[in-house]
C-alpha cells in the first residue's frame, strides 16, 4: 500500500526538521575556534558545512517550488526507484554555488540553517501531489520524483553531521 500525499509530506518533515535541529544544535554547542578550525587532512570546517548545508537546503527548496526551474515533468513510464539512495556515492563533488566560502562563520552558519530550515519545511509542506509525484530532478545518482527530493534533503543533512563530527575530532 502506498503512503498517502499527506503522510509522506509529514515524514519528509519530520526526517528534515530533526536533522537539521541537530545539526543547528551541534554548530551552536562549538566554541567559535573549533567552528572555524581546518580539519586534520583537510575538508570543510564546521562552519563551512553548516553554510553548505543550508544554502543546498535553499536550491532544493527551490527546486521543489519551481523557484529554480531544474525540475521536469516525468518522462512516460517513469516509476521512483525506492533504492534510489543506496546509489550515492560516498564522496560527491558539489555544484560550485554550494561550496561555502572559506571565512564561513559558525553565527553565519547557525543564522542560515535556522532560515533556511522553515524556508525548507515551508517549500516541502506546499507541495501538491500533482507536482510531487508529476516532476523529476536528475542528480548523479538517477532520476527522482520532487517526493524523493524532499526526502533526500533530510538525508543530506544526515550525511552531513557526519562530516561534522569528523570535523571536530581531535583524530
Amino acid at each position: 500500500m502506498t503512503q498517502s500525499h499527506q503522510s509522506r509530506i509529514q515524514a519528509s518533515v519530520r526526517a528534515f526538521q530533526t536533522a537539521s535541529d541537530t545539526l543547528v544544535g551541534a554548530l551552536d554547542r562549538l566554541n567559535d575556534d573549533v567552528a572555524t578550525r581546518s580539519p586534520q587532512g583537510g575538508g570543510w570546517t564546521a562552519a563551512q558545512i553548516g553554510w553548505h548545508v543550508a544554502t543546498t537546503n535553499d536550491f532544493l527548496a527551490g527546486l521543489i517550488t519551481g523557484a529554480i526551474p531544474h525540475a521536469v515533468p516525468v518522462p512516460a513510464g517513469f516509476e521512483e526507484n525506492p533504492a534510489v539512495f543506496s546509489n550515492l556515492p560516498a564522496k560527491v563533488e558539489t555544484f560550485a554555488a554550494l561550496v561555502p566560502p572559506a571565512t564561513a562563520t559558525r553565527a553565519e552558519a547557525i543564522g542560515k540553517m535556522r532560515k533556511s530550515t522553515a524556508d525548507t519545511i515551508q517549500a516541502i509542506e506546499g507541495l501538491t501531489p500533482e507536482r510531487a509525484s508529476g516532476y523529476a530532478a536528475k542528480f548523479p545518482f538517477g532520476l527522482v520524483s520532487l517526493y524523493q527530493v524532499a526526502d533526500f534533503i533530510g538525508g543530506h543533512v544526515v550525511r552531513h553531521q557526519a562530516q561534522l563530527e569528523r570535523a571536530i575530532s581531535p583524530v
